[in-house]
């Protein structure tokens, strides 16, 4: 029997988080602008529209909403930076997808928990072997939720990221992303966890998007323990990014400048593909080969500690 979220609480709170609950700035949403009477060509970052809706020449709505009559999109805002962030490890101090883990247990949906964790536990030493069968890690991640309604999960899903993932959120990490949205950089979360737990959590972060695993539903929207679309990790990744870019109904182009925030060598073919890579709390081949080719290396837990 599921038991209450109090007694869930305190069952995962002990194995996921030793530190006292602290609640850290998120970042907020641009306010909206005035609208101008006419473009100030001088101060316009690109001169290849009369108008735009979110640069500084002219500023007229808010910059998630679509122009106004007659208005056209400037090539600034298509062509924005993009800021790409892996989550686990670099905006999050864990891994989301144990803490879920341990959170399914919590609520009895794991009959042998101990071979469940187990071989978890043996996963997670493959993933940073570099040794890592993603498919059988996600086949084992998603075996608990067949024939569990999206609603139920998504029900717990909103709990789980209110009391375990926002207190665990490396503060280095989500000023980081919020300056980059307040430089009007477009921002997104990569990650090899499932998309049922990714999408949430960017949300909160008001990130402008979720790259990650999509698990795929019956016709009843149950969970069949299958996924769907692309397995985001390693060159999954790069697909995913590629595909987010080229989607018809974003009306896209290839952003100036990308931006990369990582901790694993599983990221490399990610970071490999930006212009500004960026080594976050790394694991030790990742760091052994940011400092051989100079790319910044950043610990956003050393500054948790001294804050």
């Amino acid at each position: 029997m599921r038991g209450s979220r109090m007694e869930r609480q305190d069952a995962v709170r002990p194995l996921v988080h030793s530190e006292p609950v602290v609640t850290r700035p998120l970042p907020t949403p641009r306010a909206p602008r005035a609208l101008n009477a006419a473009p100030d060509v001088e101060a316009c970052r690109t001169p290849l529209a009369d108008l735009c809706a979110d640069c500084d020449a002219v500023t007229l709505l808010p910059p998630l909403l679509p122009p106004g009559e007659g208005y056209l999109r400037h090539v600034c805002e298509l062509d924005a930076p993009l800021a790409v962030f892996d989550l686990d490890d670099t905006l999050l101090d864990g891994d989301c997808s144990g803490m879920w883990m341990r959170w399914m247990a919590a609520c009895g949906w794991i009959e042998d928990v101990e071979a469940f964790m187990a071989l978890g536990e043996q996963q997670q030493a493959e993933y940073h072997a570099g040794t890592l069968d993603i498919h059988a890690h996600v086949a084992h991640l998603l075996s608990p939720l067949i024939g569990r309604h999206r609603d139920e999960v998504r029900h717990e899903v909103d709990d789980f990221v209110e009391e375990m993932v926002m207190p665990r959120l490396l503060e280095g990490g989500i000023s980081r992303l919020a300056e980059h949205g307040e430089a009007g950089h477009r921002t997104l979360i990569i990650s090899a966890s499932m998309h049922h737990l990714v999408g949430p959590i960017a949300s909160r972060l008001t990130a402008d998007g979720a790259l990650a695993t999509h698990p795929a539903f019956d016709d009843n929207g149950c969970f069949t323990g299958a996924t769907t679309g692309i397995v985001t990790f390693r060159e999954g990744k790069l697909a995913a990014l590629d595909a987010w870019l080229a989607s018809a109904d974003r009306n896209h182009r290839m952003p100036q400048t990308l931006w990369g925030y990582s901790d694993s060598h599983n990221d490399l073919p990610l970071l490999e593909r930006v212009d500004h890579p960026h080594a976050t709390q790394p694991d030790a081949p990742l760091r052994a080969l940011a400092e051989s080719r100079g790319w910044p290396v950043v610990d956003w837990r050393l500054s948790r500690q001294l804050a």
